[in-house]
């Protein structure tokens, strides 16, 4: 049975309103089932007899019913454009599905844009992982008035976010007994490295030297730690360092296979703050579970606040990493829903930071993620200064997520909310 999404609804307007759309994404996040469910005609590229026809006569789609999904589009780019110029002879509204986890890294293709319509789907969210009952949502905050009222209650602990994580937000993956969801995490993590790269025409010649790279890349995750940090660590106890070259290599290769994602700062042109504001990513990967999986470590660790130590400085705050990506990952989906951007601050000398900001318009919603149960003024004083800082120029909205068990706005009016009760 088809799970609902969050982006559905958004898809389905997407769909209505343009002649092609692309909904692209990591592997397994459910993109083909999706669309299927909105699509009345399926053509699979990746099966070679579907491949050879289209290829030949890609005309003959016109002859079918729409929406058409052509699924694993990658292995046609010459069908990509031929919709493409077909959007520009006047292709319908409602025509096209593409369906597809990246393009060759060294293809030529054109981007489509101006033409077709992107969508990028995720894992699951908070909110699509049932975590509660009833859930505060984002969409409530940028469109309500100051002073929205809020209450709830979750019997979510600590455990509960952990196990959470370790099923993961994978469709296929997260509802398999826990033997079978650690190996099948496991090979979705080989199959980057010996299957994608040389599918999207990148050739890696030391596969253990891409394993160290994405490992420490795992371990600095919900920090905006510098990319030659990250190569320096990996390269510690090999006896050759890749270059430069190879190594951003990595990156964009990872990130054109949606595994590692970027959070850029917050960059508030023309403000006061902006010479002040660290402008270094904070670092994140598709889904937390695959973060665990990579370092080899077993929830029985996190559980007793000590995960082993295979790179680095890696402490206690590990615990805090893992649910700062959990967050990540849910607002990044909530962002999408909203039409919101995903963002961080941090002042240049560490002084004051803000986990996250999703800004529409002049809207801003200030996060931050607390592994505690309980929320104090020490807690909140970023949120507290920055509002004080850009309140002017914007209408702002503070919330401290945490692992404890109610919802409630502050006299400071933060509000507090369990991260199980976060809603898009």
């Amino acid at each position: 049975m088809y799970e609902k999404r969050l982006i559905d609804s958004i898809l389905k307007k997407y769909v209505e309103s343009s002649p092609a759309i692309l909904v692209e994404g990591a592997k397994a996040v459910g993109k083909t089932s999706t669309c299927s469910n909105l699509a009345n005609t399926t053509y699979s590229l990746d099966k070679k007899g579907t491949l050879e026809i289209l290829s030949n006569s890609p005309e003959m789609i016109f002859n079918d019913r729409p929406p058409i999904l052509l699924d694993e589009w990658q292995f046609s780019p010459e069908l990509w454009t031929f919709i493409r110029h077909a959007v520009d002879d006047g292709l319908p509204d409602g025509f096209v599905i593409f369906t597809g986890s990246s393009p060759r890294i060294n293809s030529k293709i054109h981007s489509g844009a101006g033409r077709i319509i992107r969508l990028k789907m995720r894992t699951f969210s908070i909110e699509e992982r049932k975590m509660s009952e009833n859930y505060i949502h984002v969409s409530d905050f940028f469109n309500s008035q100051k002073n929205f009222k809020i209450s709830g209650r979750t019997s979510l602990k600590l455990v509960d976010y952990l196990d959470e994580i370790y099923r993961s937000g994978f469709p296929g993956i997260r509802s398999r007994s826990e033997m079978i969801r650690k190996k099948m995490l496991q090979d979705y993590l080989e199959n980057i490295i010996h299957h994608d790269f040389k599918e999207n025409g990148f050739l890696i010649k030391k596969p253990e030297a891409l394993f160290q790279w994405l490992k420490t890349y795992a371990a600095v995750v919900g920090t905006p730690t510098k990319f030659q940090t990250i190569v320096d660590i990996a390269m510690k106890n090999n006896e050759e360092i890749p270059s430069k070259p190879t190594t951003n290599s990595y990156r964009e290769a990872l990130s054109i296979l949606n595994i590692i994602e970027e959070v850029p700062a917050w960059l508030p042109m023309g403000h006061k703050l902006l010479n002040n504001i660290s402008k270094a990513p904070k670092h994140f990967l598709l889904d937390p579970a695959l973060i665990t999986s990579i370092l080899g470590i077993e929830k029985k660790c996190l559980y007793l606040f000590e995960p082993p130590k295979p790179i680095g400085k890696f402490n206690k705050t590990f615990n805090g990493q893992l649910i700062e990506a959990l967050v990540y990952q849910s607002l990044a989906v909530y962002a999408d829903v909203n039409n919101a951007k995903v963002s961080y601050l941090r002042l240049n000398n560490g002084a004051r930071e803000i986990d996250f900001i999703l800004e529409k318009g002049n809207s801003l919603i200030l996060f931050e993620v607390k592994t505690k149960t309980a929320i104090d003024d020490e807690d909140v004083k970023h949120l507290n200064w920055l509002e004080n800082e850009a309140q002017d120029e914007y209408q702002i909205t503070k919330i401290a997520l945490y692992t404890g068990e109610f919802a409630y706005t502050r006299k400071d009016n933060v509000y507090v909310i369990p991260i199980g009760m976060l809603g898009a």
